[in-house]
């Protein structure tokens, strides 16, 4: 799957209490999940945290005990999640993982030295989501786009698919993606990734060339900042987030050269959070030594500013010359690379 994770486990102990009702994609019953987890090697007393990626909430906590360890609820919609581990000591272990959680039985097995790697049974949108990244993987990488769009219009009508379009739908065309939507029942078009989708697909794009589209956003105290505040001079635009570990890493390393050897020049780097809440904003702010205009609007992925600029991925940077026009826009950040740092050079000349 992505780089998240999930896996099985015993049905005795934990699952007695679960209900093993028919499986439905589409829509989602009145009853509750119970995801029961057997985590090997998982030393005692290790924390799990299970995490709403749609809702963006951690909604409950536990911990390892005989290398086992269960969360039981109910969520409206199946709902991409995550499970984050943590010592004894409050560090962060690296074997997170990720499934789709929903109201069923749902059993994860994996071993603490490979944990993306654990299996996942009884979550029925994750197991197709495992078929969707089966069918992207086998598929060669010039019919790979034509496949996985098949694959996706012939799944739609759940909310695994939507949520994998949401991830390429930069590489759809609008229409494609309306008529995706159109097909969905009225429990899933009326799902916040549907919506999502269909406020994407009546936007109109900001690609390379175009002038930039103002933002705006508030920095750590209080006062607002529009990207038109700095039009005039070479601006990089950078999305990101407290829980990104790529982006924390541009920040430290690659941001704060470029504002040493840039500074004194017609040259802003606009740093915009994606974060919901203020204080993980202002924490990693502090972390990473940030000093150049930071802002956010705490309203995250789906926020104006991240729909405006259709950002899926961070870090998202958007390189914006003297005239206001797009340049060039980067995704990802890889160590050592000086690509943005040549683009500004030469805009700079």
């Amino acid at each position: 799957m992505k780089n998240f994770l999930f896996c099985i486990l015993w049905v005795s102990l934990f699952c007695m209490a679960c209900e093993s009702n028919e499986k439905n994609t589409s829509t989602v019953k009145e009853q509750s999940f119970c995801v029961s987890v057997k985590a090997h090697g998982f030393p005692d007393s290790t924390k799990v945290v299970l995490y709403n990626r749609d809702i963006d909430t951690n909604i409950d906590s536990t911990y390892v005990i005989n290398e086992q360890f269960s969360f039981n609820g109910k969520v409206a919609l199946p709902a991409l999640s995550y499970l984050y581990f943590f010592d004894t000591t409050g560090k962060s272990i690296d074997p997170y993982a990720y499934f789709y959680l929903e109201n069923d039985s749902i059993t994860i097995e994996g071993d603490y030295t490979n944990f993306t790697e654990a299996k996942i049974t009884g979550s029925a949108q994750t197991r197709l989501a495992q078929q969707y990244d089966s069918v992207a993987a086998a598929t060669p990488k010039k019919e790979r786009k034509k496949k996985i769009f098949e694959f996706l219009f012939a799944n739609a009508n759940n909310q695994a698919m939507i949520t994998e379009l949401t991830y390429i739908k930069k590489y759809m065309p609008k229409d494609s993606i309306k008529l995706f939507c159109k097909q969905l029942d009225s429990v899933n078009a009326n799902s916040t990734k549907a919506k999502e989708l269909w406020t994407y697909a009546n936007a109109v794009d900001v690609k390379v060339g175009d002038r930039f589209v103002d933002i705006k956003g508030k920095d750590l105290a209080g006062n607002t900042h529009s990207l038109s505040d700095y039009e005039g001079k070479v601006m990089l635009l950078d999305f990101w987030g407290s829980g990104c570990v790529p982006c924390r890493k541009q920040n430290k390393q690659e941001f704060k050269r470029l504002i040493q050897k840039f500074s004194a020049n017609d040259f802003v780097i606009v740093s915009f959070s994606l974060d919901k809440d203020y204080t993980p904003w202002e924490q990693a702010s502090k972390e990473d030594g940030i000093s150049w205009v930071n802002i956010s609007d705490l309203e995250g992925l789906k926020g104006t500013a991240a729909t405006k600029y259709a950002v899926t991925a961070i870090p998202n940077t958007f390189l914006i010359g003297k005239d206001g026009n797009i340049v060039k826009s980067f995704v990802g950040f890889a160590e050592g690379n000086s690509v943005i740092e040549n683009e500004i050079q030469a805009l700079l000349q």
